[in-house]
């Protein structure tokens, strides 16, 4: 088999044909960040506008021996630098992590992140006795040690905003916070000794700086007291995010495929696990939402799906977006060609 490199492909790839194929198309180490949404053991079909797959399987052990030898090919191709976010619910989610954990070792485990993916579902009304199902798991693994991670951020609530920043300039009208300027740990972590406003302290920035901060309005001072900093609410950058996601309901994603998921979602992952120009793969493509998101944060996508019609629902929705990307299709013999010119490298011939 010949194996592909998966920056050579050009733009977008869209691969019709199971996940399971395409990862063996590539060579080891070349994905940056893997966004996987499989089958979530529902035992239902699932459809909508034309659009469905089955999630039917005869028993717990058939469907991990069929996710198995994916996971296995995920963490072949994940680069070191790279990480693997696998979604599921309730119904999977503790022999998803099982299989995981084997595969990618619990020492890589980052993260189990609760989507709150809606406010509530009230199945009583069809006589279930248990607690109303609102979220899914999102199991993220990190290929090593030295994975990419870009921190994310949400805005503060408004009583903490309220309570922290409680301060509010007369003139400007901006909430502020009052802050420490004196150095911790003095001499001994280095912080310069010097008289400032009538308090000699250590303090945490050199002299020149503090002048800079007192000309530009950010240090409080009333007479007698030691200077402090003003951090000011509106250059806050806001809470660093947890693992619990209340903010992206699952009605923003204007749903047109069966299970579609929040483009605020995959941005929120995208963001986190990979820089502009890194390549993304979505193993379970359906309508490509990572491909919509990763079209719009400058990153390369390459998406699995065994579905036709998905595929075509998927190219219509990116193009739609101005997003050109190429469908590889056995049927088109496209997967079997170098000829036509779409690709620099060749792909495997079965």
């Amino acid at each position: 088999m010949t194996l592909i490199s998966p920056g050579r492909l050009h733009g977008h790839a869209l691969f019709n044909e199971d996940c399971l194929e395409t990862s063996r198309r590539f060579v080891d180490a070349s994905i940056d960040l893997i966004y996987a949404d499989p089958p979530f053991f529902t035992g239902r079909l699932h459809s909508m506008n034309g659009c469905s797959f089955d999630d039917c399987w005869t028993s717990i052990e058939e469907y991990i021996d069929w996710v198995k030898p994916r996971l296995e090919e995920f963490k072949r191709i994940l680069k070191p630098t790279g990480s693997i976010y696998i979604h599921c619910d309730w119904h999977i989610s503790h022999y998803m992590k099982v299989s995981a954990d084997r595969i990618f070792g619990r020492n890589n485990f980052l993260n189990e992140i609760i989507w709150k993916r809606q406010s509530s579902h009230n199945d009583a009304k069809q006589g279930s006795k248990h607690f109303g199902r609102i979220h899914d798991s999102i199991l993220f693994y990190a290929s090593s040690q030295k994975y990419i991670w870009n921190q994310q951020y949400v805005p503060y609530d408004d009583i903490y905003a309220e309570r922290t920043y409680k301060y509010i300039e007369s003139m400007t009208k901006r909430r502020y916070a009052l802050g420490d300027l004196t150095g911790p740990g003095g001499a001994s972590k280095g912080n310069p000794q010097y008289e400032f406003l009538g308090s000699k302290r250590y303090w945490r920035y050199s002299k020149v700086k503090m002048l800079e901060l007192l000309s530009s309005g950010k240090i409080s001072c009333g007479k007698g007291k030691v200077p402090l900093l003003k951090r000011y609410l509106d250059e806050m950058r806001g809470k660093p995010l947890q693992d619990t996601w209340t903010d992206i309901p699952f009605s923003c994603s204007k749903r047109k495929f069966p299970t579609q998921k929040p483009e605020a979602l995959l941005e929120r992952i995208v963001n986190t696990s990979s820089n502009p120009q890194g390549i993304v793969y979505e193993p379970f493509a359906g309508s490509a939402t990572a491909g919509a998101v990763c079209h719009k944060l400058a990153r390369k996508w390459i998406g699995s799906e065994t579905s036709q019609d998905a595929c075509r629902f998927a190219l219509d929705r990116l193009k739609e977006i101005s997003c050109d990307a190429k469908l590889y299709s056995k049927s088109k013999r496209l997967l079997e060609t170098v000829a036509n010119g779409i690709l620099t490298d060749g792909l495997a011939r079965s």
